[in-house]
């Protein structure tokens, strides 16, 4: 699997010249967002003027989830720029293009040219709501072929080969700026907040889909591994492969306690919460993955859905338990586990007696326990000797997660 990653956010910056007019003072001192420096809470249209097409840029590569390999290959990338409002659900297409990645490529420049007049309606019509997005998929039609033949099916499901990105609202702004002439208003991107550190990714879930915010930066903590995505599309399957996995899995119907160990943007425990929706699902990593995992709980989970009635909660935690307040410790340490999970936490050896240690202190007699990951090296089969030698635990049910190109496996394990 490949993901569509923003190495650049998407970005403008131009110059534009308003027709001299008594107004151009005024409307200069707005911003294009729909807010202003002045007492005046209006939008102001765009003067017409030579600049009549704006450029929105972006750089966006393909790599693998760790970003340890780049697509070898040739692909053809859609591109569009949405609006949205924030009081509404409507989605206005606004640009679209197509780019193309080639054998090679380690980076992809974009660049969108998009109508001012139409930018002008939207925001007349929008009003200090509107939001901008880019998003970059593979196109439906597109050929690709991995020259390495080692992450994608081209026979496959495009998704699962090339998992598209969409950047965080942002808005045009505009000022005045002397030192490029009379008249002149320097354009510009602006975010809200935070948003340029983010992206967004819908995940498909059964007949459902997560949407989820996934860090742009190199924090392995808050990015979207394969293997978390595989086994919620795995697990939402109706086939006899599925169904079996999940009675191994559940055990019993009443509701469960669920521990994830190492939840990064929590795809699996938000996915765990949709299967076993009367259950109380704890996530849990290293504080860094606080916000974003809270966020993604919040866009996932509200009160009023009935896609998830239990309760679903992020926790710090450490492995390293020293490191931890009571309060945190206690919250892993004194329930009693139905089912404990981790997702692709084997990828670091040297981090292996850790887990190990971890694992065995939450599981109990009644406990199942999930590991899911994709084997990047031979040394991954270590964790699984570790709880042999220290508690006898073995797997009971292993299954390889579709495509097999992806690598990806799931394993329940149990005390014999």
């Amino acid at each position: 699997m490949y993901h569509v990653r923003f190495l650049k956010v998407p970005y403008c910056k131009c110059l534009q010249y308003s027709p001299k007019s008594g107004s151009s003072k005024k409307s200069s001192t707005k911003l294009y967002s729909g807010k202003t420096v002045s007492a005046r809470k209006t939008v102001d249209r765009l003067q017409a003027s030579s600049a009549s097409i704006l450029t929105v840029s972006s750089v966006v590569t393909l790599t693998t989830d760790l970003g340890d390999c780049f697509f070898y290959g040739n692909a053809t990338l859609s591109v569009s720029l949405i609006a949205s409002s924030r009081s509404s659900s409507e989605v206005t297409n606004v640009a679209h293009t197509k780019v193309q990645w080639k054998t090679g490529m380690r980076a992809l420049p974009i660049e969108l040219d998009v109508s001012v007049k139409q930018l002008d309606r939207i925001m007349k019509n929008g009003g200090v709501d509107v939001r901008f997005h880019m998003s970059v998929s593979l196109c439906m039609d597109s050929e690709y072929k991995d020259e390495n033949a080692m992450y994608v099916d081209s026979k496959g499901d495009p998704l699962t080969a090339f998992l598209p990105v969409t950047s965080l609202g942002f808005w045009f702004s505009g000022a005045e700026d002397p030192s490029a002439g009379k008249n002149a208003i320097q354009r510009s991107i602006r975010y809200d907040n935070d948003n340029h550190r983010y992206v967004s990714r819908d995940i498909p879930i059964g007949t459902t889909s997560l949407k989820l915010l996934e860090e742009t930066g190199e924090s392995v903590a808050r990015h979207l591994w394969d293997s978390g995505i595989l086994l919620g599309k795995f697990l939402t399957l109706s086939n006899q492969n599925s169904d079996i996995f999940l009675k191994h899995l559940k055990g019993s119907s009443k509701p469960m306690n669920i521990l994830e160990l190492g939840c990064g943007c929590g795809i699996v425990g938000l996915t765990l919460s949709r299967v076993f929706p009367q259950s109380h699902v704890v996530l849990t990593d290293l504080d860094s993955a606080r916000d974003v995992c809270e966020h993604n709980i919040a866009l996932n989970c509200t009160r009023s859905s009935s896609r998830t009635r239990g309760k679903i909660e992020f926790s710090s935690f450490d492995w390293e338990s020293g490191n931890n307040t009571t309060e945190e410790n206690a919250k892993v340490y004194d329930v009693e586990w139905d089912l404990v999970v981790s997702c692709d936490c084997t990828y670091n050896a040297d981090s292996f007696d850790l887990l190990t240690d971890v694992l065995l202190k939450v599981v109990s007699q009644r406990t199942k326990l999930l590991l899911v990951h994709k084997e990047r090296h031979g040394s991954e089969a270590r964790v699984f000797e570790l709880l042999k030698e220290k508690n006898n635990l073995l797997f009971r049910w292993r299954q390889q997660l579709e495509p097999a190109a992806a690598r990806s496996r799931a394993d329940i394990l149990v005390q014999v």
